[in-house]
């Protein structure tokens, strides 16, 4: 099972603008960030300077459930 950890908090936009999702880690690797981008979630690989998809879902619990079959971590 994966366990996440918050790195960001939700944020208010502003009025008009609603709030931004929080983003997360996935612990034990710190360089694998979920966050939302636009209507889907994504997981990504921050190792070496680089900021590679590794993939993509609607929700957050489908996220997790794509990157242990995948055995991402």
């Amino acid at each position: 099972m994966i366990k996440l950890t918050k790195t960001q908090s939700t944020q208010w936009n502003g009025n008009g603008l609603g709030t931004s999702a929080a983003e997360w880690c996935v612990k034990g690797a710190e360089n694998i960030l979920v966050y939302k981008l636009g209507l889907k979630w994504v997981a990504a690989d921050t190792a070496h300077g680089m900021n590679r998809i590794i993939c993509r879902a609607w929700s957050r619990a489908d996220l997790l459930e794509i990157m242990e079959a995948k055995e991402i971590v």
